[in-house]
């Protein structure tokens, strides 16, 4: 069988496109989080809520954070790049701490007010939470979709062991029988 190399790269591009567009919307994903909050203690400081900010989101990282937030953006860009397997936590690590880092470059807005600053931390404190229940469900939805997919090869699997010792004699083992499970 020859390897078809367009397809071995077009699907590599492809993946590396999908990570970084995984990346993209974790970054936008945390900042409207971000922008939620800050909306959230503007209205409860009496103010009317912006909106368009939503729109505009990833600009509430232009803060003072920008510098330390930049060295956490690299070094997550290298576990995007670099793992494979854990793409859903990592998404909500991303959108968390982008959510938190938006909220503390802004929250100083509220002049001191106990009240509006209180409402933003606690509203970015539940949508970072109601985020990361939202994934645990994904993620448990996944393992539940692949032990689905796993019993309904072992059953293939032991009617084929069936079928061939009926036709031939032999007993083969499965992993079961090995213990590996």
């Amino acid at each position: 069988m020859k390897i078809d190399f367009g397809d071995v790269f077009a699907s590599g591009i492809g993946w590396l496109l999908k990570q970084l567009f995984l990346f993209a919307g974790s970054i936008w994903l945390g900042c409207s989080m971000g922008a939620a909050a800050l909306n959230a203690g503007e209205l409860s400081a009496g103010g009317k809520a912006e909106f368009g900010l939503m729109l505009v989101s990833p600009v509430l990282l232009l803060t003072l954070w920008l510098i330390p937030n930049l060295l956490f953006l690299g070094a997550a860009i290298y576990w995007f790049i670099r793992n494979e397997t854990h793409t859903p936590l990592a998404c909500g690590i991303l959108a968390g701490v982008e959510a938190l880092v938006a909220v503390a470059g802004w929250v100083r807005l509220f002049d001191g007010e106990w009240l509006p600053i209180s409402v933003a931390w606690i509203t970015c404190v539940v949508l970072i939470v109601m985020m990361g229940t939202g994934l645990w469900f994904l993620h448990q939805w996944q393992m539940n979709r692949w032990a689905g997919e796993i019993a309904a090869l072992k059953a293939e699997n032991a009617m084929r062991r069936a079928e061939l010792e009926q036709k031939f004699g032999t007993k083969s083992s499965s992993a079961d029988e090995l213990g590996f499970d």
